[in-house]
């Protein structure tokens, strides 16, 4: 009796078990591909793509429209939610790290070429002291919605948040 109850009670537990469905979706955003594998039947590619295509329009150094190069070309606007809240972030681990943090350091990244800007050729320490002017989160300000650069060739770039 132990034997034959043991047996159904092994065929029920087995039997139940069902394998996880794996959905995998992929794609090419921010410089960069991506891939994402969840357990659900639902393909969900549109959603994630339309999300990366709202923080693409907001924060990417690489498409003119979007919110970040249109600050960084001194344009006054309001900037939506997502920047909003990637610029408070950068605030507290600017302020968390003593300033080694700074999304302001874009205008030295566009001179070592790896931004959008280009690469400036003769670059040495006094190019980059000089450059070293415009790089500060105290020369970004924040009200209303509103961001405004106190110097203009100050360079936001929040890729390394």
């Amino acid at each position: 009796m132990k034997k034959i109850f043991g047996g159904i009670l092994l065929l029920v537990l087995f039997s139940c078990k069902q394998e996880p469905i794996n959905t995998k979706i992929s794609g090419t955003i921010f410089g960069t591909s991506y891939g994402i594998i969840y357990n659900a039947e639902t393909n969900y590619q549109e959603e994630i793509d339309s999300l990366f295509y709202v923080i693409n329009k907001s924060m990417s150094t690489y498409q003119a429209n979007s919110d970040i190069s249109k600050l960084n070309r001194n344009e006054t606007f309001e900037v939506d939610a997502h920047f909003i809240k990637v610029f408070e972030a950068s605030k507290q681990f600017h302020s968390q790290t003593n300033g080694i943090f700074d999304p302001t350091i874009g205008t030295i990244v566009n001179a070592l070429g790896f931004g959008p800007e280009k690469k400036i050729e003769r670059l040495d320490s006094l190019k980059i002291d000089s450059l070293m002017q415009f790089v500060g989160l105290d020369k970004v300000t924040m009200a209303n919605g509103m961001v405004t650069k106190l110097n203009p060739q100050t360079f936001i770039d929040f890729k390394t948040i």
